[in-house]
């Protein structure tokens, strides 16, 4: 969705796993308007993607390989 350009996360933050560094990774942060947003998109089946098996390729994998070319 990130790929699709329909989310944005406005801000990130630093955690940290254990006393080492090396155990940090960056969290993107989306707001509950962002999120919201995306729910209320009509032209997404829910459905079908809550459905996609784990291991699976989700359907919006396409989707993002063909706003890349556009």
């Amino acid at each position: 969705m990130v790929r699709l350009g329909w989310i944005r996360s406005p801000q990130s933050i630093e955690v940290r796993f254990g006393t080492s560094r090396a155990g940090a990774v960056d969290v993107a942060l989306y707001t509950t308007q962002s999120v919201d947003a995306l729910a209320a998109r009509t032209d997404v089946d829910w459905e079908q993607l809550r459905a996609v098996p784990k291991g699976r390729r989700s359907p919006l994998a396409a989707l993002a390989k063909q706003a890349a070319v556009a």
